[in-house]
């Protein structure tokens, strides 16, 4: 694999003829390598730039889902590693890497480390875990390893258990969830321990958006940079493509790597839009060599940004994700994304965990139930739950409180790795 690792530094220009000829060898290597798109495109088209990509087809989350082993590219016998997401129906989605896709990963990771300025110097605690089918936190080890920074494996252990390493060990960063850091924080709080006075200084947060889309800090991002002694920069990753994109110093937008993907933002129509407008992300892996993905829709709703940051990389960033396509609500003429609620209920103290239900309504609008944990619920609490609500998002859900354990075993149904926090009822016809 040819890694350019100052792409981003390139002119556009430049940027564009690397993307172009990278492109030109993914589309041979599928056609020849992938059974799966090999029958998609029976007649390759001629690309000639980067921009030639919109003749090419697009891929769906559903056809990796059901044929799933015919995008891969190579003998199994030569896969090294086997990861996995959550398909359409909830069951999982096997995703095949080489030796080579690693190396490509972790130089992925090494790159975002560094938009972060971590140096081989930091020490960092990975609150994320290693274990069943994730990437995540195998992507992180190996880019901080690459980067030659030392890593403390704690995963996502208790609250209590990372405050011990804090104090102990006197790591200067950590990779975490930002809900997760929160429960560390709160936990800190109330042990009497003062995160801010502590070695740490910069976090790397996965899976959760912390940003508004002009940048700013959303509820949970304000929630974890109470501490403003600790620098939080966002990721975004995608385990289908086996890449992440991450902010550098300025906060503003999420960083590609312009020799390992790119990206659009398309419309319901599969158009690209302006930059700055709003779409869903489509991206193509490139120098990917088990499971290359041409043109795959992420579901995710996001924009696009090709200015020059003020970091001076040239690499198009991406601006943070605004939901779920598939996720979008209509009620009483508002549309809305379960994130914005999500925003709501964080703000809202004796909230502990939440459940977001869609149903279809006899006007054929989208009902909406909130489910609420909460130790102490009384009509106070839900008060300033509809209040806040309303306030964010100009309409009022139905609200149910329940005790904290039981929306857990609906977060949890199925035996899902990850807690659901939106349930979709609704009649399909209805989205």
């Amino acid at each position: 694999m040819n890694f350019i690792s100052d792409i981003d530094k390139k002119d556009i220009s430049d940027i564009s003829k690397i993307q172009s000829e990278l492109l030109r060898e993914t589309v041979a290597y599928l056609c020849k390598n992938s059974p799966f798109y090999r029958e998609k495109i029976k007649a390759p088209p001629d690309i000639k730039s980067i921009e030639d990509i919109k003749k090419l087809p697009i891929t769906a989350k559903e056809e990796l889902q059901k044929d799933n082993w015919a995008f891969l590219c190579v003998e199994k016998d030569r896969l090294a590693e086997i990861v996995a997401t959550t398909g359409i129906t909830g069951s999982h989605v096997f995703i095949g890497l080489t030796k080579k896709d690693l190396d490509r990963l972790a130089e992925n990771e090494k790159r975002c480390f560094s938009y972060a300025d971590v140096t081989p110097q930091d020490l960092f605690l990975l609150s994320v875990t290693m274990d069943n089918l994730f990437i995540a936190g195998m992507a992180y080890y190996s880019g901080l390893q690459r980067l030659g920074a030392a890593v403390v494996r704690i995963g996502p252990h208790s609250p209590k258990k990372q405050i011990e390493l804090i104090q102990t060990l006197h790591p200067t960063g950590i990779v975490a969830v930002p809900s997760f850091l929160t429960a560390v924080y709160k936990q800190a709080e109330k042990d009497g321990v003062q995160l801010e006075k502590s070695s740490l200084k910069k976090a790397v947060l996965i899976g959760e958006s912390v940003r508004n889309p002009d940048f700013s800090s959303n509820t949970l991002g304000k929630m974890v940079e109470k501490f403003n002694t600790i620098e939080c920069f966002s990721t975004y990753g995608i385990t289908e493509a086996q890449l992440a994109f991450c902010e550098c110093r300025h906060h503003k937008g999420l960083h590609s790597h312009p020799d390992l993907v790119y990206a659009e933002i398309l419309d319901d129509a599969g158009n690209a839009v302006k930059d700055g407008e709003v779409g869903e992300l489509v991206v193509t892996t490139l120098q990917m060599e088990g499971m290359p993905l041409l043109r795959y829709r992420t579901g995710d709703i996001t924009f696009k940004i090709t200015d020059r940051c003020d970091c001076g990389r040239a690499s198009a960033r991406l601006g943070p994700v605004i939901g779920r396509k598939a996720q979008k609500l209509k009620v009483k003429g508002t549309t809305v994304y379960p994130k914005a609620i999500e925003n709501a209920l964080l703000e809202v103290e004796g909230v502990e965990n939440y459940v977001i239900e869609a149903y279809t309504g006899d006007d054929q609008a989208d009902h909406i139930i909130v489910k609420i944990g909460a130790h102490n619920g009384n009509a106070a609490l839900e008060n300033a739950i509809c209040e806040n609500i309303r306030a964010k998002v100009r309409f009022t859900p139905n609200i149910q409180i329940m005790l904290p354990q039981e929306i857990e075993k609906i977060q949890y149904a199925g035996g899902r790795r990850k807690p659901m926090t939106f349930v979709d009822r609704r009649q399909k016809n209805s989205v």
